[in-house]
């Protein structure tokens, strides 16, 4: 209400100028006036002979030098002239001063009062303790109102939650200091929760004791859609690591079936081929010659398939562990690419990381080593596995080679594999390049509790079977 009043006042002012041409009308008609008074004077002074007459009267008074003063009187009269002209010109200038400024004024309240009442961002001016005296349509918003007016005379330490919090941002104003809290909860009129952005300034000049300048910014729908990518985070996430581990499964079923039957009839057949062989040498060696191609064609299967077998489920992994089974990895990779300086470093005690840090490290530094061979073209590699803490371990991949443009799009999949799989256990991935100066991956998973207590008490249990 105040603002509507001063901006209706500040209107009434910037109107004035528009009654500049009426004023220079008076002043004309004012000219004349006062050049016909002169006139009639002149008239009236010749028809009555006043000049006579007055010498007459003061002829008695000669030696006073009486006679004088009409001459003197005329002077004046010519001075006060000049002295009122001189004071119109000042008040004409100072009046248009006035008036621009007024005009400048008027100006300047509508920008005011657009950024004010038009921003999307609640403002209110409050009281020492907290009592709004002016706010803006968006803060009444805020605080659940249908009108500003609404809000006036309301304390602010009735839409905190915590009171104890109103307090503290309360005191802090008070001696002058700037209150900025990244996220408020407010409860608006009706009892909706309401997130903010809150800034508390001190008010007013500091003779006094100043007030509270308030400003909200309403993020709830922001929170929740926060939250809700939380939770869909969280659930893609969950959704991921179930569909990896559920791969994992079938990969080493489908690896247990190749070895347990293809494995099989593979040996048998190179048993039948070699009993063929010892039973058709010296008398059929066209038969025993098919044998022995049996018998190298069987072998060459058996280790496509044991190669297969390999990619499907490390078995490794399953039988020495996971620092021993990255070492065989970086080894076997190492002896295929004899011209690269490969070494593998390792600190901390890796067992009991649970099949899902198990698959995830390995798979991560496999494909890590796989895009060496293919796109690095490095010299130098490193690979690390670090116990670093209680609950977290870290693996780091590091070469040498022509690394690339992170800010590049890329077409391959790789990286976002290895992405998904290390978020899927809320671990942390980083990919640090540049081109020419090689590329490291790092990631960081955490290690669940459980899954180390029931790794030892799985190891206890083999140790007991043992005895």
């Amino acid at each position: 209400m105040e603002l509507h009043e001063q901006s209706e006042v500040t209107a009434k002012a910037a109107a004035i100028p528009g009654k500049g041409s009426q004023e220079q009308g008076m002043v004309r008609r004012d000219l004349l006036l006062v050049a016909g008074i002169t006139l009639l004077s002149f008239l009236l002074a010749s028809a009555f002979e006043f000049r006579e007459w007055l010498a007459e009267v003061t002829e008695p008074l000669e030696p006073y030098q009486i006679d004088e003063l009409p001459f003197v009187f005329a002077v004046l009269a010519i001075a006060m002239s000049w002295f009122s002209w001189r004071r119109w010109r000042h008040a004409r200038h100072e009046l248009h001063l006035r008036m621009q400024a007024q005009a400048a004024l008027a100006e300047r309240e509508r920008q005011y009062r657009t950024l004010f009442m038009e921003d999307l961002a609640g403002n209110a001016v409050a009281s020492r303790d907290g009592v709004i005296e002016l706010c803006n349509p968006a803060m009444a918003r805020i605080l659940g109102l249908d009108h500003p007016d609404q809000a006036l005379g309301r304390n602010l330490a009735e839409f905190y939650v915590d009171r104890e919090q109103w307090r503290r941002h309360r005191s802090a104003a008070q001696r002058g200091e700037r209150v900025e809290v990244p996220v408020l909860a407010l409860e608006a009129q009706d009892g909706t929760p309401v997130r903010v952005i809150a800034r508390v300034l001190p008010h007013g000049p500091r003779e006094r004791e100043p007030g509270l300048h308030i400003y909200f910014v309403d993020i709830s729908e922001l929170d929740h859609m926060q939250r809700q990518l939380a939770d869909s985070l969280g659930e893609n996430r969950l959704l991921s690591q179930k569909y990896l581990m559920v791969q994992e499964d079938e990969r080493r079923s489908l690896a247990r079936e190749m070895h347990d039957e293809l494995g099989q009839c593979l040996n048998a057949i190179k048993l039948d081929a070699v009993s063929i062989r010892e039973m058709t040498h010296d008398t059929l060696p066209a038969a025993e010659s098919s044998a022995n191609a049996i018998v190298e064609l069987s072998a060459h299967v058996y280790d496509v398939v044991r190669g297969i077998m390999q990619r499907l489920r490390p078995a490794a992994l399953d039988t020495l562990g996971l620092h021993d089974a990255v070492d065989q990895l970086v080894g076997q990779w190492q002896r295929r690419n004899r011209a690269v300086d490969c070494r593998f470093e390792s600190s901390g005690d890796l067992s009991g990381l649970g099949e899902a840090v198990n698959i995830t490290v390995y798979r991560l530094v496999q494909e890590c080593l796989t895009n060496i061979v293919k796109h690095a073209q490095a010299t130098r590699v490193r690979v690390g596995l670090h116990r670093t803490a209680v609950g977290e371990v870290t693996v780091r991949v590091r070469d040498d080679g022509r690394g690339f443009d992170p800010r590049a799009k890329r077409t391959g999949l790789g990286l976002v594999g290895l992405r998904e799989r290390v978020e899927a256990l809320a671990g942390r991935l980083r990919l640090t390049t540049e081109p020419g100066g090689g590329v490291e991956i790092s990631a960081t998973l955490p290690v669940p509790e459980a899954a180390a207590l029931g790794t030892g008490a799985q190891r206890e249990g083999e140790s007991m079977k043992h005895i």
